[in-house]
């Protein structure tokens, strides 16, 4: 299955915890412990529609729907 990935710079970090609570609010939340993931997902078993991974300061948020990137990205790019 494609994934959609939107990606920051270290700029946007200390966004981050609102950007998840957007994601959160507008698409919903993720049904596992979790909605950070260690790399981009190759299986959305377990997974909602979207999650968030980040190193040394870059984040990256991957959506299995394009619709909802595109949302995402028209808020906060």
């Amino acid at each position: 299955m494609a994934v959609t990935t939107v990606e920051f710079g270290k700029r946007h970090y200390h966004l981050q915890e609102e950007m998840i609570k957007w994601c959160k609010d507008n698409l919903g939340n993720n049904p596992r412990y979790s909605n950070w993931v260690f790399a981009t997902p190759v299986d959305w078993t377990r997974l909602g529609n979207w999650c968030v991974s980040s190193a040394f300061g870059s984040t990256s948020f991957h959506f299995k729907n394009e619709s909802d990137a595109t949302m995402f990205a028209l808020r906060w790019k």
